[in-house]
């Protein structure tokens, strides 16, 4: 899955990726130059260490985070898991690229 949308403001995209022993969500906003804090860059992401699924696979994560509306997915996830009482990691980053 991958959601990627731009407009004069700032680039957005989504990234759902399964490693050997990790399955991550990750949303990045990186505002356009004039816009927010131009250069600012913004990750929030969610992983969940495959041997804690609980049975639940990669698949049925995407299936679900494809069916949640995009403003409420990273919301919706972090509830589905503490519901499913299935432990993950989740943080905010912000960094600065001097490239934008």
């Amino acid at each position: 899955m991958h959601f990627d949308n731009k407009n004069q403001v700032a680039h957005w995209y989504d990234i759902f990726k399964e490693t050997e022993d990790t399955i991550s969500y990750a949303e990045h906003i990186d505002p356009n130059k004039g816009y927010a804090i131009a250069g600012m860059e913004y990750e929030e992401y969610v992983d969940v260490k495959k041997d804690r699924l609980k049975g639940l696979t990669y698949d049925q994560i995407l299936t679900y985070l494809k069916s949640a509306k995009k403003k409420d997915r990273l919301k919706k996830y972090k509830t589905f898991l503490k519901f499913r009482n299935i432990p993950f990691e989740a943080d905010l980053f912000t960094w600065h690229n001097n490239d934008l």
